[in-house]
């Protein structure tokens, strides 16, 4: 529910708009607000963790979660919707990597493959059917609705959490909260994610955007300095020089900007440019979640069984492969060429999840694990903020760059294919009861219609190739780990 809320608001923007009057700029604070707090949550948890325990932590999470979402379903305006959204945001943020803390916990790292494997379905199966059952909601009840929906699930985990959960035992005092490295990385990843998220609208090269780049690699500067300074820092800088934690992230970083880049365009192109509706476009993502649910676990087991490496990089390929098949999608797609990649695609992601974070936690002490699983969250939030805004910008350009090139075709009137698309239009038009006189121009019209139409589905299918090749890139990093040596409790340094 914590990752669903990420992406189900986004179908029931129109209706949320419409009941505030609100304008888009000011809407899109509910999305980017939300995924703000979500990120700079988690580097805090760990500190949390050792003052009040998993238990408590995981449970106030909870509580924090479905407080937040209770008041925005009551919210009364714009301003209010995205102050509860912070609040939800801060819940969900701590909630996910105390949730994994717990699982890796839990089970020796022998074991730990099929856990996380299990516990994976849901972060990887939220973005698959959040428009589906936010489409559904919000058209069939209320928009406020996606925010109750949280509520039962959230009573049921607090309720479990009381009764199953066991008041784990601390690894000794708290270290002294690191207030410096704390607010420099919340400067760093919030305005970092604002550019990101709103570069597109603005234009990357605005002052608004060169500012929060700007602010951002000051927060960043300013992190990197405390954390080589600070006896207890916020968070381990020494977790990058661990080779397998590095390649782990880097896979993580590329397959967060493809899982959520494409989760941005599949929608687009369908609702945009095929008059697809929220819960068509739910059903034809569906086979992704359904992959995702039952290939992990087994992508665990194999882990567990033979090491990381050959799941991971199968995992990648296949992502990458079911990406590469949308290079030929146009307005003829039938169900069943979009539903075969989505299918692969799902493999993909089940068989790199578990593989993924197994491999990173068992690579770390396990008074690390909490910092860990928080760190490598965030990156995964990074990865996506910047799939979705590099994505939107090669959509933008290569529609600009294919109208450009189609109009510079069609300005000789004599080609042949001109005369070909000119000819079957004034048919149409004949056909339909247009005088001679208006045929000419009507054709001319249709025909620049036509162009845009055309240019902007060529600059889908390059948009799909890309993002293909950027996950393609994991399969270097998935080669170059090495094989798991479990650390323990009380070794210094991070381990390889």
């Amino acid at each position: 529910m914590a990752f669903l809320n990420n992406n189900i608001v986004n179908v029931a923007l129109p209706k949320i708009m419409a009941n505030f009057g609100a304008t888009v700029d000011q809407i899109e604070w509910v999305i980017t607000a939300y995924m703000i707090a979500f990120a700079i949550s988690m580097p805090a948890t760990s500190w949390l963790r050792e003052v009040f325990g998993l238990k408590k932590l995981f449970i106030a999470s909870l509580i924090f979660f479905c407080f937040g979402s209770v008041l925005c379903g009551m919210a009364w305006n714009k301003d209010s919707l995205i102050a509860f959204r912070v609040l939800q945001a801060l819940g969900a943020g701590s909630s996910i990597p105390t949730g994994l803390t717990l699982v890796a916990e839990a089970f020796p790292p022998q074991e730990r493959g099929v856990a996380l494997g299990i516990w994976a379905i849901g972060n990887m199966m939220a973005p698959a059917i959040g428009p589906f059952l936010g489409g559904y909601l919000a058209d069939e009840i209320s928009w406020r609705a996606i925010f109750y929906i949280t509520l039962p699930v959230g009573a049921a985990t607090i309720l479990g959490a009381f009764l199953i959960l066991s008041s784990t035992k601390e690894l000794g005092l708290a270290r002294r909260f690191d207030f410096i490295g704390f607010v420099s990385f919340s400067i760093f990843l919030a305005a970092l994610l604002v550019a990101f998220s709103q570069g597109q609208r603005e234009g990357w090269d605005s002052d608004y955007i060169l500012f929060c780049f700007s602010l951002s690699l000051l927060g960043l500067v300013s992190f990197i300095a405390s954390g080589l300074l600070v006896k207890d820092p916020i968070i381990d800088l020494r977790l990058f020089v661990n080779h397998n934690f590095m390649m782990t992230s880097i896979i993580n970083f590329v397959r967060a900007m493809a899982a959520f880049g494409s989760m941005f365009l599949i929608p687009l192109f369908l609702q945009n440019l095929l008059d697809y509706k929220a819960l068509q476009t739910g059903i034809i993502l569906l086979p992704t979640a359904v992959s995702v649910a039952i290939v992990s676990p087994f992508s665990g087991l194999i882990s567990d069984r033979i090491g990381p490496r050959i799941p991971l990089a199968s995992g990648v390929f296949l992502l990458a492969f079911s990406l590469y098949l949308y290079k030929d999608i146009s307005f003829s797609s039938d169900y069943w060429f979009l539903f075969w990649p989505q299918v692969i695609r799902g493999v993909g992601i089940g068989l790199i999840n578990a593989p993924l974070m197994s491999t990173a936690l068992n690579s770390t002490r396990q008074e690390q694990t909490s910092i860990a699983s928080g760190l490598f969250t965030v990156i995964m939030q990074v990865g996506g903020a910047f799939g979705v805004a590099m994505l939107g910008t090669i959509l933008q350009r290569r529609e600009f760059f294919h109208y450009a090139h189609y109009l510079q075709q069609i300005s000789d009137a004599f080609s042949p294919s001109t005369s070909r698309v000119l000819l079957t239009m004034q048919e149409l038009l004949l056909r339909y009861g247009y005088g001679p006189t208006e045929v000419l121009a009507k054709g001319k019209s249709l025909l620049a219609l036509w162009v845009h139409r055309q240019a902007t589905v060529a600059a889908f299918q390059d948009a799909f190739v890309f993002a293909a090749l950027f996950i393609a890139i994991g399969i270097v990093p998935a080669m170059l780990i090495r094989k798991a040596q479990f650390p323990t409790r009380g070794r210094v340094g991070p381990v390889d």
